[in-house]
């Protein structure tokens, strides 16, 4: 989960939004997948650190969809009516 202390993020939250500005910038498809590769290709050096970095990637997604993707859809469903 992503919810790590709030002295932490300070080491993360620059760098985030630096690259995030890059990613709107350039765009987000195929530049992610590339970002998030590199990131494996450094931290990861055997089979246990390959396993919790796929781990926390799909954790994150799940967290994703339940905090952003799952109330848009729900507005969604008000505005235009759920499918019958």
């Amino acid at each position: 989960m992503p919810y790590i202390p709030k002295e932490r993020r300070k080491h993360f939250d620059f760098k985030i939004d630096s690259l995030a500005v890059e990613l709107e910038t350039l765009g987000i498809t195929g530049n992610l997948n590339y970002v998030l590769f590199r990131l494996a290709k450094k931290l990861c050096h055997r089979y246990k650190d390959y396993a919790a970095f796929e781990g926390d990637c799909q954790q994150s997604l799940k967290e994703i969809y339940r905090r952003q993707v799952a109330p848009y859809e729900d507005k969604k469903i008000e505005e235009n009516g759920d499918v019958e």
